[in-house]
């Protein structure tokens, strides 16, 4: 009996059959085959399954989405990619590259909770970890180490409360850099940024570089009826010119980073256990008061300490001619030096003074609010919950420096004000996360990924020796692991060095004279190339080196030679031409001109005579005479010298 019916014939279990269909109603399309066995299967009357092999387990309909070795995921990625590569002429042909690309698309907005991502699916993931696709990390990179000024009449209870919480980034009226550790060029002139503007992607260009780069088209004509975007040239996210934020690099009281061995100024901070706001102890009495949510820039010590604070036009029209300024100042330069137009920075400077409209249009809220705080209470001294040491950015005490100090003014709230110790060790690279805020709790005003660095100081001018001796055996302790540290990172290196240094020698045993100075002049190319053998490099020969149909004069070539053998000129240079009998004869022409064998002729033996007298040498038979008479009449006078005619001659013939 045949196991596939026929088209006539009827199924033999009715019951299986109506579930199996109604199981494949049911499923999602496991993948693309699938689909297309559906289709082919209508035109034939469905197939009934051996066995019920639809209530079996091991059947794929039974099989929860996702589950195996290829996931749903991974069959949509595939059918996409056929999608994107499929020609509506031609199937056929087509070869995907898309591994050779670096990028990743953002995920697709499906629903993808009710299956698990396959292990084939999270080797090449289209976003999270892997996927260079990463809005959510630059957002909260910006968010953990920027300083924001944000709009005055903005809500921002939540961000007050919680460091985490982040700012809506069109409440954001300028972001605030620090100068000595935040400092950057402009990607595209590679310029110290001349009115900066941040874009949501976190990179700092230059107004003018960034409007000049707005402006480059691509052809597309029906472009401008949209919103002008460009790929940022750095990460190649998308940068709308509208999303763009003012800069302000501002160092205020941050000092460079101190080194080991030099002092550094410690002011003692204030916060309360549910406020993100930390400022200096002395004054934060008038801006730490509950009812408050962000503190305005003019406070004190706000525009140096806080991450969060309100702007007002006036504070905005300010920066905005600072930056006109700027712009004016680039101008003139790029005019002197470079010949350059003024186009975009004026068209900068144009967008500039229009924001300075809008900003002064703000309301001006915060006059009166000086005159309206000291109603809500009396000052809170004494009533914040944490007070801990801190050197902007973000330097911190250590917990045993903590301690120390702890055990000297006996409550937080007693230590002075200012510290100036000297700094032993700087423990730097620490990521502010759940697990920190949870050891060192007044650390609960940063926001998670903060970086941030602990000293390790030397209280010894500042902390009586007793209490120093209590603390004796910890000390020590922490100097001997920093000891062990630094020469364990020294090895490490000189081992590297020396792992470096073998490698080279090793490779300079198979290069040879030639590849050896090209490595050192340039460097290894990192490419395993045989040795270059010098017996490939011969002098040319007559033999061998003449085209396949030799022209009058190329042979002529081929007798260029390094050889002593070949002909010189009075120069000791080989002389280039031809030899002399391969010249050919030019018949003598009379160019008015006597020979020397015809101007000999011509003169007599007397003119001749009297031509050497003139010349003051006398005939060869004379010559020789009178210089015997000279020497054996002389006695001993002085000898005269005997003359002698030198005839020269350019023996060199000029090549035809």
């Amino acid at each position: 009996m045949s196991s596939t019916p026929s088209s006539s014939s009827k199924p033999l279990s009715a019951p299986v059959t109506a579930s199996h269909s109604a199981a494949i109603s049911q499923a999602p399309t496991p993948n693309f085959d699938a689909s297309r066995r559906q289709s082919q299967g209508s035109l034939h009357t469905q197939a009934t399954p051996r066995k019920s092999q639809g209530s079996r387990r091991q059947h794929r309909n039974q099989r929860r989405p996702g589950q195996g070795g290829n996931g749903h995921l991974d069959q949509e990625d595939e059918m996409a990619e056929i999608r994107a590569l499929r020609n509506a002429s031609s199937r056929r042909g087509q070869t995907s590259i898309t591994h050779l690309m670096s990028y990743a698309l953002p995920p697709r907005p499906h629903d993808y909770h009710h299956a698990p991502y396959s292990r084939s699916y999270r080797r090449n993931p289209s976003w999270g970890a892997g996927s260079g696709y990463h809005p959510a990390d630059k957002a909260r990179y910006i968010h953990a180490n920027y300083r924001f000024v944000v709009e005055p009449n903005g809500k921002y209870a939540s961000q007050a409360a919680d460091a985490d919480e982040h700012i809506d980034w069109s409440d954001v009226l300028q972001v605030i850099a620090s100068a000595e550790s935040q400092q950057t060029s402009c990607p595209i002139c590679l310029s110290e940024p001349v009115a900066p503007r941040m874009a949501k992607c976190g990179h700092i260009f230059c107004l003018p570089c960034l409007m000049r780069f707005m402006s480059t088209s691509n052809g597309d004509s029906a472009e401008k009826k949209q919103p002008r975007w460009r790929k940022c040239p750095i990460c190649e996210d998308s940068v709308y010119l509208s999303d763009v934020r003012p800069v302000r690099f501002y160092a205020g009281q941050e000092s460079p980073l101190p080194r080991p061995g030099d002092d550094v100024i410690l002011r003692l901070m204030a916060r309360n256990a549910k406020s993100t706001l930390a400022l200096p102890k002395e004054g934060a009495a008038e801006v730490l008061q509950p009812g408050k949510d962000v503190p305005w820039h003019f406070a004190a010590n706000v525009l140096d300490y806080a991450r969060i604070m309100r702007g007002t036009g006036g504070y905005m029209a300010e920066q905005f001619d600072r930056e006109v300024e700027d712009l004016l100042k680039q101008e003139k330069e790029d005019e002197l030096l470079y010949h350059e137009d003024n186009q975009w920075t004026q068209k900068a400077t144009r967008a500039i003074i229009a924001a300075k409209e809008r900003a002064a249009e703000m309301d001006e809220t915060a006059t009166a609010e000086p005159a309206t705080a000291p109603e809500s209470s009396q000052p809170r001294h004494g009533e914040q919950d944490f007070y801990f040491y801190m050197s902007p950015p973000h330097l911190y005490l250590s917990p045993l420096d903590i301690r120390i100090l702890k055990t000297k003014y006996g409550a937080f709230s007693a230590f002075p004000s200012t510290l100036l110790p000297r700094v032993e060790h700087i423990s730097t690279g620490h990521v502010v996360d759940d697990s920190l805020r949870k050891r060192a709790k007044y650390l609960g005003h940063l926001p998670r990924g903060c970086l941030i660095s602990f000293l390790e100081c030397d209280w010894t001018d500042i902390v009586a020796p007793e209490i120093l001796e209590t603390f004796s055996e910890e000390i020590e302790r922490r100097r001997r692991r920093n000891r062990e540290k630094a020469t364990q990172e020294e090895r490490e290196r000189l081992q590297a060095e020396r792992i470096e240094a073998a490698a080279i020698r090793d490779a300079r045993r198979h290069l040879g004279p030639v590849d050896e100075e090209v490595t050192v002049r340039f460097g290894s190319t990192g490419i395993d190339e045989p040795p270059v053998d010098m017996n490939d490099f011969l002098p040319l020969g007559a033999e061998g080196t003449t085209p396949p149909n030799p022209r009058p004069g190329f042979s002529s070539l081929s007798d260029i030679s390094t050889s002593p053998s070949g002909r010189r000129t009075v120069w000791g240079t080989p002389m280039v031409g031809a030899p002399p009998e391969a010249i050919p004869s030019r018949p003598k022409a009379d160019d008015g001109w006597l020979r020397d064998a015809e101007v000999l002729e011509t003169l007599g033996a007397a003119d001749l005579a009297v031509q050497l007298e003139a010349f003051g040498v006398e005939p060869n038979g004379g010559t020789s005479s009178g210089s015997a008479a000279a020497a054996s009449s002389g006695g001993g006078g002085k000898k005269k010298k005997k003359q002698k005619i030198t005839l020269m001659s350019t023996g060199g013939r000029r090549g035809l």
